[in-house]
């Protein structure tokens, strides 16, 4: 039998219910983003676009930098300090329906 091995990159929210969930990467580069709460599978290959997309919203955590001496302060910014935007909540499910009933209808031919 033959073990994958896979490293946590990080943490995202989970695209369908919010909750925080591991970023897993196996040894061939695909991202898992599945999510333990609601059930949703997700994966992404490495060299495709989802990969490029889904490794941009990893929040990866926080190293002490290693070449500050043994007694200088190391100052790590808060989440609140950046600038780059965390990716927008996901779309319900039903929210997504309604849209789509009201982009295309049988009656519109």
């Amino acid at each position: 039998m033959v073990t994958k091995v896979s490293r946590t990159l990080g943490d995202i929210d989970c695209l369908a219910c919010g909750e925080k969930i591991p970023v897993k990467e196996n040894e061939a580069g695909t991202l898992n983003l599945s999510c333990p709460w609601c059930g949703l599978s997700a994966y992404a290959k490495a060299g495709t676009e989802a990969h490029g997309i889904a490794n941009g919203w990893v929040r990866k955590p926080d190293k002490p930098d290693k070449t500050a001496g043994a007694g200088a302060a190391t100052v790590v910014p808060s989440r609140e300090d950046t600038t780059a935007a965390a990716p927008a909540p996901a779309a319900s499910v039903a929210s997504i329906a309604a849209t789509a009933r009201k982009a295309f209808s049988l009656g519109d031919l």
